[in-house]
């Protein structure tokens, strides 16, 4: 691959070994800086969203107002009660301030694909999710928390993140405490580790792009398992203009 991406360059300012020593399913990390910021614009969204329906996955969030998510797939396959939205639906939603999610978007360019063939090295296969909002207030998730190494990768706009002292998907606290809060911009990173409860309020339109993935069965410090790229699930990513003559 032409844009070589490696873990340094994704983690920088710090090192690997700092990273997976101190913070690896420890806590969370935030790296203010200037990169990885132009990963998915909000042309990237128009030209996604002109594609309807020749498109898989997407999600609107908060649809009706009660927190439900629309979401194309399980409409096609009729097993949810959702409505009929067509591409003017959808955009009549966004202008209401739903957001919108871009879930297994990796191939939609070299860049998160490269970031996606670097991780996997250290993590299971994954995939990157990208959320969407148009204006401050935008509903995303309720506090929550997932079980993937979450490594988000703030694109656009201001982005106010709660992350709790509270650990673990079951059975889910009873009451959270705040263990840090704080305002990312485009270009910085934040990593979550798998389990760690974390809340996300938008402050005005953003985009973020979330790649995450599960770790490897058995992964400890002691004994470190890194994959080499040959050996990854996901497909090559082509570059057509190259066999142009």
């Amino acid at each position: 691959m032409k844009n070589k991406v490696t873990l340094d360059s994704i983690l920088s300012p710090i090192s690997v070994k700092k990273f997976f020593n101190e913070y690896w399913r420890k806590k969370h990390l935030v790296l203010r800086r200037d990169k990885f910021k132009d990963l998915f614009t909000f042309d990237d969204l128009n030209k996604y969203i002109n594609r309807f329906p020749d498109v898989k996955y997407l999600n609107v969030v908060d649809y009706d107002g009660y927190g439900t998510k629309w979401t194309w797939d399980k409409f096609k396959l009729r097993d949810d009660n959702q409505p009929n939205l067509n591409r003017a639906g959808i955009i009549d939603l966004w202008k209401k301030g739903k957001t919108i999610i871009v879930p297994l978007c990796e191939y939609e360019n070299e860049k998160l694909v490269n970031i996606c063939f670097e991780l996997e090295k250290y993590f299971c296969y994954g995939q990157s999710n990208i959320y969407c909002s148009p204006c401050a207030g935008s509903k995303s998730f309720n506090i929550h928390a997932d079980s993937t190494e979450n490594f988000l990768f703030h694109q656009y706009g201001e982005v106010k993140w709660t992350i709790y002292n509270e650990w673990g998907k079951s059975p889910r606290p009873k009451k959270f405490t705040i263990q840090d809060e704080f305002i990312l911009n485009a270009g910085d990173l934040l990593y979550i580790p798998a389990g760690q409860y974390h809340h996300v309020e938008t402050i005005g339109p953003r985009i973020l792009a979330s790649i995450h993935f599960p770790n490897k069965a058995k992964q400890t410090l002691e004994n470190f398992k890194i994959t080499s790229r040959s050996s990854s699930k996901r497909t090559e990513w082509y570059d057509l203009s190259l066999y142009c003559k």
